[in-house]
């Protein structure tokens, strides 16, 4: 959120009129009260501030722009000290004897998005947009109102302007990543929290968000170290329950289960209500193969949260995994299974087509040599989460023919590969030359994906292909559309990364180095793709792919000049640059 004020240059202009010469403006009492206000304000003395202002406002005579120049200032004052609605009542003044001041809908709807009602705060930031066209921060803030109304989509476009007017800012990026991965583009998500990152090297939102990202893509040695990153920067006395929960998944993921553990006592000692971290503790729990004391935390989640559909499947997957085996003790064997299938069946009343559910049971019939009503399940989750590898596996392993994702293919086939949209918006890249490699394409803009070509490169990175996809048009413009690389690995069978080739004319620079990659977007943002772990002998002189430079000797690329921005102009603020710009998350 960035609450903007710049109204000292309103009080410039009204010492000019109230009278001629230094003098003159100094024994302007209505006048030097505001700026006592201004001057508290900066310093971050709230309560001095307002009391300057109420002074101020008690002249009898006080021109309309100077009067609502006041009244906003002091609803900024009352917003800092968390009196919210008095400084929506402050807004409402202002706006009443100046409605042509985009900075106060801007600080307005900020205001609402703090009392909880970002549908109207949108109305305000809608109406600073209109009155100033390059108002970055309204475009950042009508952004997270979006993130909180679920609309991802217009979201992203608002921190993609926002990011055009503010590029250095690390607030929009912070906010374009989130949508990103909101919109399960982890891999934009990533770039675009790094950028924040470098932006500002403390910024706590940012780490947390890019650990979660990073979290998605299976990444857990990144997420943790981000998470950990995040903890370091808060105030060591005030404990973050979602950060540690955060870091314990990271570290579980990685097979720290010590680690994962001592976050979740933390998190759970910090907040002993915190749902999340107990059905996490028993996950963990069950990997260490501690099932009594899985049990115990999923009977917990259940207690505080008697509609939790995953913690009834969890509890259910613990009570499978706990059974004895048939041979030593068939009757107790078979209750155990029973009982996880109650669990189970519990689960899918509450959620009646949750994938994580139905993979459970699936298990659970397998168990009970029900193969049938078990294959039935696994397609069934697979139906529902066309991602979801364990049912994938569970159906190999059983013989079965894996259902081919739903739809037509889309675009034609190009070396092998097509496409298919197993899911609303989410796209599937598939060849029969590599089975098991099923890369996602990340979308974005209108329109659907497209192959446009496939490469393997050679020598020290045999084995790393790079898939060119048409990914999009903004539609904003001509030569609008967007072209991006997916790079995988085809031994691991894994995507790296997903990086851009190029946004209409403006093409990305990809510089090669002997293990690596620095992709540099049109914008100017480097970001260096580690192709291999070890380091292996520089490849031999190739022929560049797609015109992507390599550096030479392999060294860093230079600096590139970031590209003209569309929209023009800096903060944005009707053409004029704030005293504040306050940032928050």
């Amino acid at each position: 959120m960035q609450f903007s004020r710049h109204n000292i240059g309103w009080f410039l202009a009204a010492f000019l009129v109230a009278g001629s010469g230094v003098e003159a403006l100094a024994e302007d009492v209505t006048l030097l009260r505001a700026r006592e206000g201004a001057a508290a304000l900066m310093r971050g003395q709230y309560d001095k501030a307002v009391a300057a202002y109420d002074e101020a406002l008690t002249a009898p005579e006080i021109a309309d722009f100077v009067e609502a120049s006041i009244y906003s200032d002091r609803g900024v004052a009352k917003w800092r000290m968390n009196q919210t609605k008095e400084a929506i009542e402050d807004f409402n003044k202002s706006i009443q004897l100046a409605p042509e001041n985009a900075t106060v809908y801007n600080n307005r709807g900020n205001a609402l998005m703090d009392l909880g009602h970002p549908d109207e705060a949108v109305k305000d930031f809608d109406r600073a947009i209109a009155l100033s066209a390059n108002y970055g921060a309204a475009y950042n803030n009508r952004g997270n109102a979006r993130v909180a109304l679920t609309q991802y989509d217009p979201a992203f476009q608002d921190f993609r302007k926002a990011v055009e007017l503010m590029p250095q800012s690390a607030v929009p990026f912070n906010g374009r990543g989130t949508a990103h991965s909101e919109l399960k583009r982890y891999h934009a998500a990533v770039r675009d929290l790094s950028r924040a990152i470098t932006i500002n090297p403390k910024y706590v939102a940012a780490y947390q968000h890019r650990a979660a990202a990073y979290l998605a893509l299976g990444m857990y040695r990144e997420a943790a170290a981000d998470a950990t990153q995040a903890l370091t920067l808060q105030p060591p006395d005030v404990p973050n329950p979602d950060l540690l929960l955060l870091r314990a998944r990271a570290n579980a993921g990685d097979k720290k289960f010590n680690a994962a553990l001592d976050d979740l006592n933390k998190a759970i000692e910090a907040k002993p209500d915190l749902v999340d971290a107990y059905i996490e503790r028993g996950i963990v729990f069950t990997q260490a193969r501690r099932f009594d004391d899985a049990i115990g935390d999923l009977t917990r989640a259940i207690e505080l949260d008697p509609q939790n559909a995953k913690a009834y499947a969890m509890r259910a997957s613990v009570k499978l995994q706990a059974a004895p085996s048939a041979a030593s003790n068939a009757e107790a064997n078979s209750q155990a299974n029973v009982d996880a299938l109650n669990d189970v069946n519990q689960a899918l009343q509450i959620a009646a087509i949750d994938p994580v559910a139905l993979r459970v049971r699936a298990n659970i019939y397998e168990a009970l040599t029900r193969t049938d009503e078990a294959i039935a399940d696994y397609r069934n989750a697979l139906a529902q989460d066309p991602f979801q590898a364990e049912s994938r596996e569970a159906l190999v392993r059983l013989g079965q023919e894996v259902p081919a994702e739903e739809g037509g293919i889309l675009g034609e086939e190009v070396a092998g590969w097509v496409i298919k949209e197993p899911q609303p918006g989410r796209y599937i890249a598939s060849n029969p030359k590599y089975p098991a490699l099923r890369p996602e394409l990340e979308m974005f803009g209108q329109g659907k994906p497209k192959i446009l070509e496939w490469k393997l490169l050679k020598d020290a990175l045999t084995g790393i292909g790079l898939l060119k996809y048409y990914a999009g048009d903004f539609g904003d413009g001509q030569d609008s559309s967007l072209e991006y690389v997916a790079i995988v690995d085809t031994r691991a069978n894994k995507v790296i990364s997903v990086e851009p080739h190029a946004w209409g004319s403006a093409p990305a620079q990809w510089n090669w180095q002997a293990v690596s990659v620095v992709v540099t977007d049109p914008d100017g943002n480097a970001n260096e793709v580690q192709l291999r772990k070890v380091r292996q002998r520089a490849p031999a002189a190739r022929d560049d792919f797609w015109g992507f430079e390599r550096s030479a000797e392999g060294s860093a690329p230079a600096e590139s000049k970031r590209a003209a921005r569309r929209g023009g102009g800096g903060g944005g603020e009707g053409g004029s640059s704030g005293i504040f710009n306050w940032l928050f998350q």
